[in-house]
């Protein structure tokens, strides 16, 4: 099971997090080194955004096997991350709200899914590293207006996103029944509260 979380937090457990787990919080959320160097990230994430979704076209598994690979290997995998992870889960809201977006996907992944079907382009104006993020209050604000301009996807390019994330579903998950309008705005529903309230986010990938 995939579990996407993405939540409000105060700073102050922010720091508590920091403080405990040093070198899992450094990593959580960047991008890996060369750090100035984005574009060879960029390549291996590439084929998000590369094809169109069309009725009867052939299966799309071994580029979306290919994607996944990638996102598996740019995310965070610092010592301790698992435990930093799992301490940072205690500290969001526990029910969905206003505050916290779960999406979890029997063999799936939630955030891989979401930048499959953005694309490129929009990915990489998300905060953090392919769905994972540390923000205080400050860097929320600051990090809005991209995840806006990323996530506030208007129509007609909406329904082609979403045909992209359910064909991502359709062919790594077990879960037909996903809400994919969820997926989609769920991430920047809990961002623009955190924005309102003052509060820091945190978005989370673990895996039980």
């Amino acid at each position: 099971m995939g579990v996407w979380v993405v939540g409000v937090v105060t700073d102050d457990a922010l720091a508590e997090a920091r403080r405990r787990f040093p070198d899992a919080a450094r990593a959580h959320g960047a991008w890996p080194e060369p750090f100035d160097d984005r574009s060879t990230w960029c390549e291996r994430l590439g084929p998000v955004g590369t094809f169109e979704v069309t009725a009867g076209q052939p299966s799309r598994v071994h580029e979306i096997a290919r994607f996944a690979d990638a996102v598996g290997e740019v995310r965070n995998s610092a010592t301790e991350v698992d435990a930093f992870q799992d301490h940072l889960l205690q500290t969001v809201p526990q029910q969905e709200g206003e505050d916290m977006f779960c999406a979890a996907v029997p063999r799936g992944d939630g955030a891989a899914a979401l930048m499959w079907g953005l694309g490129l382009d929009a990915t990489l104006r998300l905060p953090g590293c392919c769905g994972e993020f540390l923000l205080d209050a400050a860097h929320v604000r600051a990090a809005l207006p991209a995840a806006e301009q990323a996530l506030a996807v208007p129509l007609p390019r909406r329904a082609h996103v979403a045909a992209r994330v359910r064909l991502w579903l359709d062919e790594t998950a077990d879960d037909p029944s996903r809400d994919i309008d969820e997926l989609i705005d769920g991430p920047l529903r809990v961002l623009r509260y955190a924005a309102r309230t003052g509060s820091g986010a945190v978005g989370l990938t673990l895996w039980y």
